[in-house]
């Protein structure tokens, strides 16, 4: 399924969302979670392999009634990602990961259409939480959740991916007015 952004919010060109998974995906998607880590945090070759493993364990089992995968793409290229892990909630609702857009297409729109799709996704699914972890020290992205409605409920020392940093768990209700 395909779904495009108004081609005012992007410069350059037309932003198409893809639903589900399509070839060349999992190896963009670590590519560009490897890439914008190393510039952002120094991380090296065990976070990038360890962002690869999960996306595939994830598009292995992925179900496309309780899972979600988005691609955002420019020009014909993957410029970003989206997913939902909704095939086995926890108490803290389904899980937001591998969300990225490249650098060089920040600002066009892409993470507002990928974040805002996901989420009307989950509504018209029946999900009442969407929880994340992200890094903290990362403005752009803590803004994006912020204003999507996500709160932080909370915080950990994290070193595992090569530079100590502290992660942030957020949060976001969803209404129950919003359900399709």
């Amino acid at each position: 399924m395909k779904h495009s952004v108004n081609e005012n919010t992007a410069p350059g060109g037309k932003i198409e969302i893809h639903e589900g998974y399509e070839p060349g995906l999992v190896g963009r998607v670590a590519e560009l979670h490897g890439r914008y880590y190393a510039a952002a945090w120094g991380s090296g070759a065990p976070f990038e392999i360890l962002v690869s493993r999960e996306f595939c364990d994830f598009i292995e089992g992925y179900d496309p009634e309780n899972d979600l995968v988005l691609s955002a793409h420019l020009g014909g290229a993957i410029i970003g990602s989206i997913a939902i892990l909704g095939r086995n909630p926890s108490p803290d609702g389904v899980r937001l990961r591998f969300f990225i857009v490249d650098p060089a297409c920040h600002g066009r729109g892409a993470g507002k259409a990928l974040l805002d799709q996901a989420l009307d996704w989950c509504r018209r699914r029946g999900f009442s939480n969407v929880f994340l972890w992200t890094v903290d020290h990362l403005p752009q992205s803590r803004r994006l959740y912020e204003k999507a409605g996500f709160r932080v409920i909370e915080r950990c020392p994290d070193a595992r991916y090569t530079v100590p940093r502290d992660n942030l768990k957020m949060q976001l209700t969803l209404a129950a007015d919003h359900l399709a």
